[in-house]
């Protein structure tokens, strides 16, 4: 089968092993494997490049669609945009913002008159990747920049309530060319909830839903159709 076919890439000093494939910012199934100081990536890792194979006899063709017909759309349930994908603790780069989910970790919120309400709490690192002193707020990052809040989807699809207050002050933080800004967005589940019923709801996705528009005038631009951000909670680099 042609899926099973590999392509092997030259002038790329990996040593022996295998590694991940990350194309157009979505993971890829298969790895790539070197071989005998040779790089070889699976044809179905460039299918999201538009890069299609078929095979006749003793002859591999190679076709490449537009760009605009391979730009791939990752799979979200009733959360579906087209975003960069990855895992915890891999950095996903837009053009401006290099943004790494640290750690996904359980807390619980006083709950006054009775039972704490269990939550989630991502930690989150940005960094500014471009040449200039920008903020989240200023490249379309929350509601009123016309974007959306940080949402962390469950397994059912449904969304947990963030803590507003943890995202107001890294929101409008200017961030220094190169300079990281680290914070902790915390998540609760509907009160009343217990410990057994949100073990069984457990995070499966953390999006972060960027506006692409951004005004001329910041001198600043993403390096890719829709800059959004969707973390698998359920892998980790």
């Amino acid at each position: 089968m042609v899926g099973g076919l590999a392509l092997g890439l030259t002038g790329l000093a990996l040593a022996a092993g295998s590694y991940s494939i990350i194309v157009n910012g979505q993971v890829a199934t298969k790895p790539a494997v070197v071989m005998n100081g040779e790089t070889y990536v699976p044809l179905s890792a460039l299918k999201g490049l538009g890069i299609t194979g078929s095979v006749k006899g003793n002859t591999l063709t190679l076709t490449q669609k537009s760009a605009a017909s391979a730009a791939p759309t990752a799979a979200g349930g009733a959360n579906q945009i087209t975003a960069l994908e990855g895992c915890i603790n891999q950095t996903l780069f837009n053009g401006i913002w290099r943004v790494k989910v640290v750690s996904l970790s359980p807390i619980h919120t006083a709950n006054p008159g009775g039972p704490d309400t269990p939550g989630w709490a991502v930690k989150l690192e940005v960094r500014n990747g471009t040449q200039k002193t920008t903020s989240l707020m200023s490249t379309g990052f929350g509601a009123s920049s016309g974007g959306s809040q940080p949402a962390l989807v469950l397994t059912d699809g449904s969304t947990l309530a963030l803590n507003d207050s943890d995202f107001l002050k890294p929101w409008s933080q200017d961030v220094l060319q190169g300079g990281v800004n680290t914070f902790t967005l915390r998540f609760s589940y509907p009160t009343g909830t217990t410990e057994a019923q949100a073990q069984a709801l457990k995070p499966s996705k953390f999006i972060l839903q960027i506006n692409s528009d951004l005004p001329p005038y910041l001198g600043v631009k993403y390096s890719v159709p829709d800059p959004s951000l969707r973390v698998q909670l359920t892998c980790k680099k």
